[in-house]
């Protein structure tokens, strides 16, 4: 079942709903960007509520597989994202040192907001700085089959070895 991309947080709190289901590729333009080629949709999970405190939240998880770029071949690279993510609905930048220790604040100002633009930045934060296929199975694993561990030191089959030797 799809998410709906507009909806009110404060009303859905209020309720106590869980809203689960998948976002199209195609609402994610942002991520679109960042990667190659998202593999499927996005499929999230947002419990929504009132904490201890009565102040409005929403907890959840998305995960999506998209492909990237990995730095040792270049080759392409499947990558599982996962976000979890806990955040507090606040509708003025006045309310930012109520929110929680333990939540985001996530700016509301209209009646609705755009789920889509929260999943895709939970996502878009889960992103890895660098992506590597497994060792083994990566076409650049040349570069680093000369790194060979005794111990606790690394030896490697670099050019710089002889200059070791003759500094002894």
């Amino acid at each position: 079942m799809a998410l709906p991309t507009q909806i009110d947080p404060r009303k859905l709190a209020l309720q106590g709903n869980l809203l689960e289901g998948t976002v199209k590729l195609t609402d994610l333009p942002r991520l679109a960007t960042s990667v190659n080629l998202i593999c499927g949709p996005l499929q999230a999970s947002i419990q929504f509520g009132l904490d201890e405190s009565r102040a409005k939240i929403a907890q959840g998880e998305a995960r999506v597989q998209v492909e990237t770029v990995c730095q040792r071949c270049l080759d392409p690279v499947e990558v599982q994202l996962q976000a979890k993510f806990a955040v507090q609905v606040i509708w003025s930048e006045d309310h930012l040192n109520r929110v929680a220790a333990n939540y985001e604040p996530w700016l509301v100002v209209d009646k609705l907001a755009n789920l889509n633009e929260l999943l895709e930045d939970e996502i878009l934060l889960a992103l890895p700085l660098v992506n590597y296929h497994p060792v083994g199975e990566c076409t650049g694993d040349t570069f680093i089959e000369g790194v060979e561990s005794t111990g606790d030191e690394v030896v490697s089959d670099s050019p710089f070895n002889v200059l070791l030797q003759l500094k002894k």
